[in-house]
């Protein structure tokens, strides 16, 4: 499989990382970007160190990053970290909510998704 093709709807971009956020892979506009690979390192290590009295460290499955134009989906699984860039539509409007959930098989070396839409 080319990972480099949009293998999630609306996905434009895709980095998996190692725990200690060393890249393994890039692809679309996340290409070999050290760069958000490390700010979003970052973001996880700030997530763990707030008070487990206010949010259980074990308890953060998916961190979602929202901006105008685009967001960020951030998951954890098999001691790798798989951020996806998706891009919200034409002027960041959008006429549909959708949930989206990204799976990486080490197994079969794939990403694949699953994703429900609700009409706005």
């Amino acid at each position: 499989m080319d990972k480099d093709k949009l293998v999630v709807p609306n996905q434009i971009g895709y980095l998996i990382l190692k725990d200690d956020g060393a890249v393994l892979e890039s692809g679309g506009d996340l290409k070999n970007d050290e760069r958000s690979a490390n700010v979003i390192m970052g973001l996880l290590n700030l997530t763990e160190s707030i008070d487990d009295n206010f949010i259980a460290n074990n308890s953060c499955e998916r961190i979602s990053i929202d901006y105008e134009h685009h967001s960020y989906s951030i998951c954890m699984s098999n001691r790798h970290i798989y951020i996806v860039k998706f891009s919200k539509g034409q002027n960041g409007a959008t006429t549909s909510s959708s949930s989206s959930t990204s799976v990486y098989n080490d197994a079969n070396n794939e990403l694949t998704a699953s994703s429900s839409t609700v009409m706005a």
